[in-house]
C-alpha cells in the first residue's frame, strides 16, 4: 500500500438492518506504517448505561469479522475513541488497513456502522473476533481468499476509498510515439475541443437548466441531477468518483448540482453537494475539497441555512 492514506467516512445508525441518520464520522490517517484512527459520534452516556464498543471489520467468507478497538469515551457531550496502531496489523488482528472495510459500533440496543466506500453495511452479518484470526491457526486464517482474490478485492477497495476525486478535466491522453520516419515535417497541432463545454451542452439538451444573474453580472446556470440521472453523466468528465462527502449528500438529499458560472473572463464549472451550513459541516466539506458554500438566490449563509457545498472542477 502507499506510504500515505487519509480518508473520512460517515457513521450511520442502523435500525433493524436499515441505514438511517448520520451521527458522526471516523477519520483514518496512515503514514509510514502507523495508522491513527479517530471516531467521533453525537451522544453521551447516562448512569448505568453500557459503554459503546467499537470494532474495525473485514469481509471473511459470508461474515463481517470485527477486531475490537475499545470503548467509546464520553468527551464534552460526544462519544469518542482515538487510537494508534500498525497499518499492516491493525490492533494485532493480523489484517491490514487495506483489507479492512469499515467500523462497527454496538451499544445498548443500538448499532452504528461506517463503511469506507459509504455503501450500506449488512450489520446482521457482523460477528466479533475473539482472537487474532491469523495467530489462531499459526498463519493465514481458515478460508482466507487466494492471492488473486485478495489482489482483486484490494484493487476494488483502492478504487472506492477516495478522499478526493481526481481533476479529470486536466487529464489528457498522451500522444502515441510516432513511428520513425513517418513524419517528415512538423505538423500544426489541432485545436483540442473543450470537453467541459461539450459535455455541458450535451447535458443542457437532456436536463432542465436554471439560471440567475449574480450582482456582479456573472450568469450562474445549474442542472439538478438525481441518482437515476447520474447514470447518464460520464464520471470521468465530471469528477463523480466515490468521494464520501459527495455520496453522503446524494444519500440524504437525493440530488446534486452541476453548475456553470459565466463571466466576461471565462467559464467555471462546479459540483454542488446539498447541505445545511454549520461549522462542523464546513470542516467536513473542506476536507473533501468543497471549500465554498453557495445559497444561490438567497442571502449570505448563516448557521442552519440550506445551500450547496461547491467544488471547482478542473482547478
Amino acid at each position: 500500500m502507499s506510504d500515505y492514506k487519509r480518508f473520512i467516512s460517515y457513521i450511520y445508525e442502523y435500525v433493524q438492518g436499515e441505514k438511517k441518520e448520520s451521527l458522526g464520522f471516523v477519520k483514518v490517517n496512515a503514514r509510514d506504517g502507523v495508522c491513527k484512527i479517530q471516531i467521533h459520534m453525537r451522544g453521551f452516556y447516562t448512569r448505568g448505561q453500557k459503554p459503546h464498543e467499537a470494532y474495525i471489520f473485514i469481509q471473511k467468507r459470508e461474515r463481517l469479522s470485527g477486531q475490537p478497538l475499545g470503548e467509546l469515551q464520553n468527551t464534552n457531550g460526544a462519544l469518542e475513541w482515538n487510537g494508534v496502531t500498525e497499518t499492516d496489523n491493525l490492533m494485532k488482528s493480523g489484517f491490514s488497513l487495506e483489507e479492512s472495510q469499515g467500523i462497527y459500533i454496538e451499544g445498548e440496543d443500538h448499532i452504528y456502522a461506517a463503511q469506507w466506500n459509504d455503501f450500506p453495511v449488512d450489520v446482521e452479518r457482523f460477528e466479533p473476533l475473539r482472537r487474532s484470526v491469523r495467530q489462531a491457526v499459526g498463519g493465514a486464517p481458515e478460508g482466507t481468499a487466494s492471492k488473486e482474490e485478495r489482489e482483486s478485492e484490494e484493487g476494488l477497495k483502492a478504487a472506492q476509498i477516495m478522499a478526493d476525486a481526481p481533476d479529470a478535466f486536466d487529464q489528457e491522453a498522451a500522444e502515441p510515439e510516432a513511428v520513425q520516419g513517418e513524419r517528415t515535417a512538423p505538423e500544426v497541432p489541432e485545436k483540442k475541443p473543450d470537453s467541459r463545454r461539450e459535455q455541458w451542452e450535451y447535458l443542457t439538451r437532456h436536463f432542465p437548466v436554471m439560471q440567475y444573474v449574480e450582482e456582479g453580472g456573472a450568469v450562474m446556470s445549474s442542472i439538478r441531477l438525481d441518482p437515476k440521472s447520474l447514470t447518464r453523466v460520464p464520471r470521468d468528465k465530471w469528477e463523480l468518483g466515490n468521494n464520501s462527502f459527495l455520496l453522503h449528500g446524494i444519500y440524504h438529499y437525493r440530488h446534486l448540482l452541476l453548475l456553470q458560472r459565466q463571466t466576461g473572463e471565462g467559464v467555471t464549472y462546479y459540483i454542488g453537494v446539498p447541505g445545511v451550513y454549520s461549522e462542523q459541516e464546513q470542516m467536513m466539506a473542506s476536507m473533501f475539497g468543497f471549500q465554498e458554500f453557495r445559497m444561490l438566490r438567497e442571502p449570505a449563509a448563516g448557521k442552519g441555512s440550506f445551500g450547496y457545498w461547491c467544488r471547482t472542477l478542473g482547478a
